[in-house]
């Protein structure tokens, strides 16, 4: 139904009183799809301009674009063709959302680093053997009296101890292992410092009077 008649100012959708602070639609984007910035806009390429010169657009823009170092008297329109930001509704209109990714894992496979052993090394060979005692029998009958017996003429073979001794492995020497991940293989995935989606480039204005 047509409503003929207010009883209150009409506003807009930002809440000013039309045609008070925003008189002839002045700091309203405009979108084009070639390179193309009419009479009556600004390229938003974060220009400093002078208060004095564009009073009406500060008015609705004020200083939310200003850098640190800005010289008095002076204020910024925003930036959207050079930056190339996406535009993203938002209750604190004007601030800057950096790129960010969400908490994830990869998962992968280690590498063999071949099959190997470990050796016992010995402490020498050795051998242990009984001594043998030589015995002789004495006549003593044949040799100026005496009596008859076994007697100790020589001792054969040896014995040898090699004393205390232990075993150690030789070690293998220090590896690694490497993980590999695989790299996705959609096409999707190139050089980018963040995440992109599918886009159509434009150009964007902000009309000043």
């Amino acid at each position: 139904m047509k409503v003929n008649t207010l009883k209150n100012p009409q506003i807009n959708q930002n809440g000013y009183h039309k045609n008070v602070l925003t008189k002839e639609r002045i700091g309203t984007l405009f979108i084009y799809p070639i390179d193309f910035t009419p009479d009556d806009c600004l390229s938003c390429e974060g220009y400093s301009l002078q208060i004095s010169d564009y009073e009406d657009l500060y008015k609705v823009i004020g200083t939310k674009f200003n850098k640190s170092g800005d010289a008095s008297g002076t204020f910024r329109i925003p930036d959207y063709n050079v930056s190339g930001r996406f535009l993203q509704p938002s209750q604190n209109a004007g601030g800057l959302v950096e790129a960010s990714l969400p908490q994830h894992t990869h998962s992968g496979t280690s590498s063999s680093n071949g099959a190997h052993t470990h050796t016992a090394q010995s402490a020498g060979n050795h051998n242990h053997r009984p001594i043998v005692h030589e015995l002789a029998w004495f006549n003593g009958l044949g040799g100026g009296g005496g009596g008859s017996g076994w007697y100790r003429s020589g001792d054969q073979g040896w014995t040898s101890t090699d004393g205390a001794h232990t075993h150690t492995t030789t070690s293998n020497g220090a590896h690694t292992h490497t993980i590999t991940v695989g790299n996705a293989s959609n096409s999707i995935y190139k050089e980018s410092s963040s995440v992109q989606p599918p886009s159509q480039l434009v150009h964007i204005c902000i009309k000043y009077k």
